[in-house]
């Protein structure tokens, strides 16, 4: 249970300094959330604070809430103060404008990870609830099978900021802001690919499904485009011919193209090498080459480039948020490159580093695998 005494002091300080009764409301009573132990002990005590404010604070308290027991220890708290001399102003419930301003909503805000290899990602909606504190709604969604993972639990904004705190601290990369109208429309794409794949979302969605569509928008384009124009990039025809160092990051170390669908290539590379045919250098590098480019036809059809080119506006507006705005627009000149047709002997240079990439991770634990077997025999 909340320290009662704390609230009520911090209540009287704020009276002090000349903040408003519905700035009091909302920041010391409102965020108890549940716990109505507590909020019943506050509202007691409040009857003993001789100051006119707390009267609007007790009338605003009495308008919003619907519990019998409640509106009883308010109006007990009211009584008190009138007892004790203190101007109290009433609440004219027939007055064509109301006495006192509704308290502002806070609207939801939303969350985002960054894409793994697989298409997969970590959501969070945040709705807020006047006086019954917060609801969390987080999920993994999946840009090739939908739905995973969905939860959704309410709890206090205190509890909720020692949670996000902790989330935030024990994961490699961090959650981001993204509007939450956009994470909605996540929640609802992934939800409609998991009914079109046959499998229907989880119980813990379907009861949370108005809540998600009354906050949702929907986007014909990922909104990276209202923080970085396409304009600029397009423009920019240098940032493409970085895109391979993206590989390079943190963010982007565990990509790879699963093992089901490049072992034929690299395997053909392997074969390729341990050739008994003689060929020179030239000759070996021709067939590599050969090779990647056979698997970028085969593995990036238009509908996987279009895929993709999601995935990296979304890594866009990711490293955007971490601060990383040259790597964000790096980012964006890949997916929009992928938008276009592509080119045999002009390769996208991130898909190109990607396959590279895959198959010689795949050789490498082939031939690992294979030392640990047959291990090398020293001669005594």
């Amino acid at each position: 249970m909340i320290e009662v005494q704390s609230i009520v002091q911090k209540i009287e300080s704020d009276l002090q300094e000349g903040k408003s009764p519905e700035e009091i409301l909302q920041s010391n009573i409102l965020n108890l959330g549940e716990d109505l132990v507590s909020l019943e002990e506050v509202i007691e005590a409040l009857g003993k604070i001789p100051y006119p404010q707390i009267g609007r604070i007790l009338h605003q308290l009495l308008g919003q809430s619907s519990d019998k027991k409640l509106q009883k220890i308010i109006r007990r708290s009211l009584y008190r103060l009138k007892s004790r001399g203190v101007p109290i102003e009433e609440v004219l419930r027939d007055q064509e404008k109301p006495v006192f301003r509704p308290l502002q909503v806070e609207p939801p805000r939303g969350f985002a990870g960054p894409f793994d290899f697989l298409g997969q990602r970590f959501l969070m909606l945040v709705v807020f609830h006047p006086g019954r504190g917060l609801k969390v709604l987080e999920g993994i969604v999946s840009d090739t099978e939908g739905m995973l993972v969905f939860k959704g639990w309410e709890m206090s904004r205190r509890r909720f900021k020692d949670f996000f705190e902790t989330l935030q601290n024990d994961s490699p990369f961090p959650l981001v802001e993204m509007e939450a109208a956009y994470v909605g429309f996540l929640f609802s794409q992934a939800a409609q690919l998991s009914f079109n794949r046959g499998r229907t979302p989880s119980q813990d969605y379907l009861q949370v499904k108005k809540e998600i569509d009354s906050i949702k928008k929907d986007y014909e384009n990922s909104p990276i485009y209202s923080l970085i124009p396409k304009d600029e990039i397009e423009e920019n025809i240098r940032l493409l011919e970085r895109s391979s160092d993206l590989l390079k990051m943190d963010l982007f170390s565990i990509w790879r193209i699963e093992e089901k669908e490049i072992r034929p290539y690299a395997d053909e590379i392997g074969e390729a090498e341990e050739s008994r045919l003689i060929l020179n250098r030239a000759q070996k590098e021709a067939r590599f080459q050969e090779i990647y480019q056979r698997a970028l036809s085969d593995l990036f059809p238009e509908e996987k480039r279009t895929l993709y080119s999601k995935r990296m506006e979304e890594m866009a507006w990711y490293l955007l948020k971490r601060g990383m705005e040259e790597e964000a627009r790096v980012s964006l000149a890949v997916a929009l490159d992928l938008k276009k047709p592509p080119i045999l002997f002009q390769p996208n240079p991130f898909l190109f580093q990607l396959v590279t990439r895959s198959i010689f991770a795949l050789l490498q634990e082939v031939y690992e695998k294979k030392r640990q077997e047959f291990p090398l025999i020293q001669k005594p």
